[in-house]
């Protein structure tokens, strides 16, 4: 990970030359183009109701009583610089995303506040790619080997889901990847932009008898807005399917993600932020902060029907090889060598289905493992100095679970229940300072019940009642106050019960409306906190109790031909009940890390000649960034603007430039807050307006 000195470019917009030759160039395009046959994703939009898979049973989602977004490749895809999944995630109410330029660091996500805490990668919400668990079984995922170019569809589940995924699920991202059925035979795409964002990725597909298969790959690379924060990735993935007949498949998942840089600014403090937005911290050049990571995935997915039978089994194995440096020099240099995978066995009964009555069980045993040997040196500015860590962490969870799911004429039932054992335990490899090695072991159940009522041909009311169980992460026990090795054996895992009402309205194909009322109540919050000197490092402890409650809000509707809009609205009062440390008492103030309002909104036009145009607002209102409720981040709207033209050439060949401008007016806000940060430093200034464009090329399959 080299530092490379940033030429002092001007963050509010691209040469003008530039600008002007892409508007000319794509304006040429439009006028000498045919009319071009658009997708149907991209001409037209069914507002009807669509079957989900997230809940393990594939069901019609007003029949699900629980809170879902199903987000299409469109949504995700078109016009996007296709970086990270932030790009697609405002639209999702109830969530809240930040960090989606400091690489080191992954991308936060939280729903319902489940997941604020995370230092770095996503914490408390499962992430599945294709039925294989992106999360490992302690809780803790990365996206940095996500391709977004690669995925169909997204559908997030919302709200506590222990019942359905175990350890850690305070709410689901269930992601699709592409199948060749759906894909042209070749697809190109380059493009670039601003602070040196370069992007390439390649798609190939095929299906012929019954082989089938998708290969694609990318890679990006940017100098970054602030100084020291470059990155650079690789991602491969290969998706290979052989259907030995229309009712029996297997289908092999290879990924591979290789970023080998990737520099961390660091955390400033407020006037630092309004001296220089664009600095890194000084600490964080001195000590080189950042870091690099390999990872790769094989599994198997098998599926097999039998009348009202299905068979399900999937296998993967995952290794990650991660390196580090912080901004500061004891013990600021580390490593991780992880290993992890499992198999689930599922079986599944569905009775036939009828106006009056349908059943469907599905019952399955998940088994997991990780393994993370961590090691931890000094940091002599940049370098590794001494072994101070030396520690091999295992992570056992063997689960059962039962989900039922019972219509009665307009009336359903779902209804879960999931047990779990998880053992830990840490090998304490660097008994210098003695031995610290340690154990823990959970067993848990969680159940979920929820009914809905059908009204009209396509509506739906739901409520439900829910629970989860959460253990803090490897990274979290073993980053231990005291300096030791082991395990924090004063960090307890955090519960939830979860409350919730709702309502699924779709009105004529024309008009949808999601709305859901929560009630949260969390026992043994795990809260992350800083110590001076070790900036960089996060440490956590449990807060007694608190209380989240919320209202959200999500609208879809068709403005005028080829018109749609797309709209969220979250209210969150979360706070803490019971927290009190040895110096202070927050009982009544407000969780940090989240807004207490969030909007979105999303006007898209696709025309008939193949033209599009998408507008988006995010606004997020001002929301602490400690538990003392003393230190603010501000408020922002942030506009984004995306336009291209879709022309097809001699009727395979489809060509789509495409050009994007990001915060728009350049508001000045905070596109990370970190979380009870030491030395004041809480603030990692946000892009200015920057702007991007390219081209894909898509070679139809005959």
């Amino acid at each position: 990970m080299r530092f490379v000195k940033k030429q002092n470019t001007d963050p509010q917009q691209l040469p003008k030359r530039r600008v002007i030759s892409c508007l000319v160039g794509l304006i040429l395009l439009w006028f000498s183009a045919p009319a071009a046959a658009q997708p149907d994703s991209l001409r037209t939009l069914q507002l009807a109701p669509v079957v989900v898979i997230s809940t393990r049973i594939e069901t019609k989602e007003t029949r699900i009583p629980m809170a879902m977004t199903v987000l299409d490749g469109s949504r995700i895809k078109t016009g996007q610089q296709q970086l990270s999944l932030f790009e697609s995630l405002g639209a999702v109410p109830g969530l809240f995303a930040q960090n989606p330029d400091n690489y080191a660091q992954d991308l936060r996500i939280s729903v319902r506040g489940f997941g604020a805490r995370a230092a770095f990668g996503i914490r408390g919400i499962r992430l599945v790619v294709d039925g294989i668990p992106e999360s490992t079984p302690d809780g803790q995922a990365d996206i940095d080997n996500i391709d977004p170019s690669m995925m169909a569809r997204m559908e997030v589940v919302r709200g506590p889901s222990s019942s359905l995924y175990g350890n850690a699920a305070g709410g689901v991202i269930n992601l699709q990847t592409d199948n060749a059925a759906d894909l042209p035979m070749l697809e190109f795409k380059a493009a670039s932009g601003s602070f040196g964002y370069r992007n390439l990725s390649l798609k190939v597909a095929s299906k012929k008898n019954k082989w089938q298969y998708v290969l694609g790959g990318s890679f990006n690379q940017s100098d970054g807005y602030r100084a020291h924060s470059q990155m650079q990735n690789t991602i491969i993935n290969a998706k290979v399917r052989y259907d030995f007949d229309s009712l029996t498949k297997i289908s092999v998942l290879i990924n591979y993600g290789n970023s080998p840089t990737a520099n961390d600014p660091g955390g400033l403090t407020a006037p630092q932020s309004t001296e220089s937005r664009q600095q890194a911290h000084p600490n964080n050049l001195r000590f080189n902060a950042g870091e690099a990571v390999q990872q790769g995935r094989v599994g198997v997915v098998f599926e097999k029907k039998v009348r009202n039978h299905l068979f399900f089994a999937r296998g993967f194995a995952t290794q990650r090889a991660f390196t580090n440096l912080l901004a500061f020099q004891a013990a600021g240099a580390g490593s991780i060598d992880r290993l992890f995978g499992g198999l689930s066995l599922q079986y599944q009964f569905s009775y036939p289905k009828n106006e009056r009555f349908e059943y469907q069980l599905r019952a399955g045993m998940d088994a997991e493992n990780q393994n993370d040997t961590r090691r931890r040196f000094d940091n002599l500015l940049g370098e590794r100095g001494k072994l101070t860590f030396d520690q091999l962490e295992q992570f056992k969870n063997v689960a059962f679970y039962l989900t039922q799911r019972l219509s009665l004429g307009r009336w359903g039932l779902l209804a879960g229940l999931r047990y779990d054992n998880i053992k830990l335990n840490a090998t304490d490899n660097f008994i210098a300072d003695g031995n610290q090695s340690g154990r823990r072991a959970y067993q848990t159940i969680n159940p979920t019940l929820g009914i809905t009522r059908q009204i009209g041909q396509q509506s739906s009311l739901y409520a439900n009642a829910g629970t989860s169980f959460e253990t803090p992460t490897m990274s979290e026990l073993s980053n231990n106050p005291s300096g030791l090795g082991g395990f924090n054996a004063e960090l307890n895992p955090q519960r939830a019960v979860n409350f919730e009402v709702g309502a699924k309205l779709f009105l004529h194909n024309k008009l949808r409306i999601d709305v859901a009322l929560f009630n949260i109540d969390v026992s043994d919050e795990l809260v992350p906190f800083q110590l001076s000197g070790q900036t960089g490092r996060v440490f956590f402890r449990n807060a007694g109790q608190s209380k989240r409650q919320g209202i959200e809000l999500g609208v879809s509707a068709f403005l005028a031909r080829g018109l749609t809009f797309h709209g969220s609205y979250t209210y969150s009062d979360f706070k803490y009940k019971i927290y009190q440390t040895t110096t202070s008492d927050f009982a009544g103030n407000a969780l940090p890390g989240i807004p207490r309002q969030t909007t979105y909104g999303e006007l898209r036009y696709f025309a008939q000649n193949g033209f599009y145009g998408i507008a988006q607002v995010r606004h997020a209102s001002d929301f602490f960034a400690n538990d003392a409720n003393t230190v603010t981040a501000n408020g922002y709207q942030v506009v984004n603007l995306r336009a291209g033209w879709a022309i097809n050439k001699k009727h395979r060949t489809h060509v789509e430039p495409f050009l994007g401008v990001n915060n728009l007016f350049g508001a000045q806000y905070f596109q990370n807050v970190q979380t009870n940060a030491a030395a004041n430093r809480f603030f990692e200034p946000a892009v200015g307006r920057y702007w991007f464009g390219g081209i894909k090329i898509m070679i139809n399959q005959r």
